[in-house]
C-alpha cells in the first residue's frame, strides 16, 4: 500500500526524484581525506646546514607545495617532522606524499627514511622503515610518491623521520602533503555503534556482544573482507543482533551481501533483514522494502519493490532511517523503484504507536546468501558518508568517467558545488549559496512524498523555514530566473 497522494503530487514527486538522482550521480563520490592541520620539526645532531625548509607546506590540502628536509654530505644527524591531524582517529589508511631531486625514487633511496604514530606524545611503537609495501612510486613522475599504510592503534599524528648515516638524499626528502582515508575492511569510517566484520566469529568488535546463530558454529567464507556468514543448499541460517529500541529514532545498517543463482523447480534465494517494524528482502531479481509481518492488519502489505537485477554479485547495500522513514541505498546511490524515478522509501511515521511496542532486535535470515561486514550507526548517515563509506572498501569506486584511476589509492578530483544549503542537518534556519543567480529565484520544499509544503521568492540567502513544519527529511529545489533547477535534501530537527 503505498502512500496516496493527489496526482499533481505524484508528478511532483517523479520530477524531483529525477532530479535527485541527477544532481547525485554528478557530486564527486570519491574517499573522504583528512589532512593533517599542524606540524613540528626537530633536528637532532651538530649540523649546522641540516634544515627543515617550508615545513607548514606539508600542512593542508595543498599538495602542490612541499617542506623539505635535508641533511648533507657527510654529517651524523637526524630530522624528524611530525605531521598533527585534526582528532585522534581509529584504524584508517594513512597516504603521505613524498619526493625528492633524484631522478627516482627507491627503497634503497629511501633506507633512512622511517615512520612512526602516535597518539598524544605516546608512542604507539610502529616504527618502520620505509619499505617496498610502504612505498608506491608515481608512474608519471617517479621522483614522487607515496608511503601508505595502515595505522593499527588509535593515532592523531606522525612522525617522518630522515637518517643520515646510510645511502644518501642529499637532495633532501620533500613532504607534499599527510591524509587519511577510510579503510572499510580495517575499521568503519564515521564511528559506528555496532560493527561485525564476521571474520570467523559474530562477535562485535566495538562492544564485545556477539550475534546469535541458529547455525551452531555458521559456515565462514572468504568474501569482500576476509570472512563472512554463507548459507547454502538447504542450510537456512538466522541471526539474531539484540539493539538498543532507542535506534529506532535513527540509524544506518550497511551491509556487503549476494545471492546464490536460482536453480530450477526451487524458490529464489534470498537475504532478509527485520529491523525496527522495517522489513528488507533481495533475491535474484528484486528488492523489497516493508513492514515486517504480520503488518498489522494492513492489507495489502505496506511495502515499496523494485525489480532491480541483484545479480549475483556482492553488492553494498545500506538502510538510512530517521523519524521511522527509512531510504535505500546500493553501493553508494538511492535505489529507486520500478518506474526509475522514486526512490525506494517506506514511510512509518504514521504508525508511532505501532512501532513503539518493537523491541530493538535486528534478525538477519540467508536462505543460500551470503553477508559481510554488518555495521549498525545510531544515527542517518548523509548521502555523501553513504557514498564514502561504500568507497572506503577496495571496490570500483562511483565516478564520472575519467575521473579516477583505477588505483587503489584514489586522488580527490572535486567538481565544484553549484549550489550549497547549510547548515545540513538544520534547526530551523538554512543558508543557500554557490555560483548560481539566486535573484528573482523561486524556492519550494516538499516533503519525501512530493507533496509541497513550502514555497517563497528569494529574498535572501538566509531564511526560516515554517515552525509549522515537523522535523523530518524534505528536498529543497531551487529554480533560477532562467529556469535552471537546483535540488538538495535537507533534514530538519525540531
Amino acid at each position: 500500500m503505498k502512500t496516496n497522494v493527489l496526482t499533481g503530487f505524484r508528478i511532483m514527486k517523479s520530477v524531483l526524484s529525477l532530479i535527485l538522482l541527477f544532481v547525485m550521480n554528478t557530486w564527486s563520490f570519491s574517499q573522504t581525506k583528512t589532512y593533517v592541520n599542524n606540524q613540528n620539526s626537530q633536528i637532532y645532531g651538530v649540523c649546522l646546514a641540516c634544515s627543515v625548509q617550508n615545513p607548514q607546506n606539508a600542512v593542508g590540502s595543498n599538495e602542490g607545495d612541499f617542506s623539505l628536509m635535508q641533511i648533507p654530505l657527510g654529517a651524523i644527524a637526524r630530522i624528524e617532522q611530525t605531521l598533527i591531524f585534526p582528532a585522534t582517529t581509529k584504524l584508517n589508511k594513512v597516504i603521505i606524499g613524498i619526493g625528492t631531486g633524484q631522478a627516482s625514487l627507491s627503497v634503497q633511496l629511501l633506507g633512512g627514511v622511517a615512520i612512526e604514530t602516535f597518539n598524544g606524545n605516546v608512542s604507539n611503537n610502529d616504527y618502520k622503515i620505509v619499505n617496498s609495501e610502504l612505498l608506491k612510486i608515481g608512474i608519471s613522475n617517479p621522483s614522487k610518491g607515496t608511503i601508505e599504510f595502515i595505522a593499527t592503534k588509535p593515532y592523531d599524528r606522525v612522525r617522518v623521520t630522515l637518517n643520515s648515516g646510510l645511502l644518501n638524499l642529499n637532495s633532501g626528502l620533500s613532504i607534499y602533503y599527510a591524509y587519511h582515508i577510510p579503510d572499510g575492511c580495517t575499521f568503519p569510517a564515521f564511528d559506528p555503534l555496532h560493527y561485525y566484520p564476521l571474520n570467523g566469529n559474530t562477535n562485535d568488535i566495538i562492544s564485545g556482544t556477539h550475534i546469535i546463530s541458529t547455525t551452531n558454529p555458521p559456515s565462514f567464507n572468504n568474501m569482500i573482507c576476509h570472512q563472512g556468514i554463507n548459507a547454502s543448499g538447504t542450510s537456512v541460517n538466522s541471526l539474531k543482533a539484540n539493539l538498543s529500541p532507542s535506534l529506532k529514532a535513527a540509524y544506518t545498517i550497511a551491509f556487503w551481501v549476494k545471492t546464490e543463482q536460482k536453480q530450477p523447480n526451487m524458490s529464489s534465494p534470498s537475504l532478509t533483514i527485520d529491523a525496527f517494524a522495517m522489513r528488507f528482502r533481495i533475491r535474484n531479481d528484486s528488492i523489497v522494502l516493508g513492514i515486517t509481518p504480520p503488518n498489522f492488519g494492513l492489507e495489502p502489505p505496506l511495502e515499496e519493490r523494485s525489480s532491480l537485477s541483484t545479480s549475483t554479485a556482492f553488492h553494498h547495500y545500506v538502510l538510512s532511517s530517521e523519524n521511522n522513514r527509512t531510504i535505500l541505498y546500493k553501493d553508494g546511490s538511492i535505489v529507486t523503484d520500478n518506474s526509475h524515478f522514486n526512490p525506494i522509501m517506506i514511510d512509518l511515521s504514521q504508525m508511532q504507536a505501532i512501532t513503539n511496542l518493537i523491541d530493538g532486535s535486528v534478525i538477519i535470515s540467508l536462505d543460500r546468501a551470503q553477508i559481510d561486514e554488518f555495521i549498525v550507526y545510531n544515527k542517518t548517515l548523509t548521502d555523501e558518508e553513504i557514498q564514502a563509506l561504500y568507497n572506503s572498501y577496495d571496490r570500483p569506486v562511483i565516478s564520472q568517467p575519467g575521473l579516477y584511476s583505477d588505483h587503489k589509492i584514489l586522488k580527490n578530483i572535486p567538481i565544484k558545488e553549484d549550489f550549497i544549503i547549510s547548515p545540513n542537518p538544520t534547526t530551523g534556519q538554512i543558508s543557500i549559496d554557490g555560483n548560481i543567480l539566486l535573484l528573482d529565484s523561486d524556492i519550494f520544499i516538499t516533503n519525501v512524498s512530493g507533496k509541497e509544503v513550502y514555497r517563497s521568492k528569494y529574498k535572501s540567502k538566509t531564511f526560516d523555514l515554517p515552525s509549522t513544519l515537523p522535523g523530518r527529511v524534505y528536498m529543497l529545489t531551487l529554480q533560477t530566473k532562467d529556469k535552471k533547477v537546483y535540488s538538495r535534501k535537507i533534514i530538519l530537527r525540531r
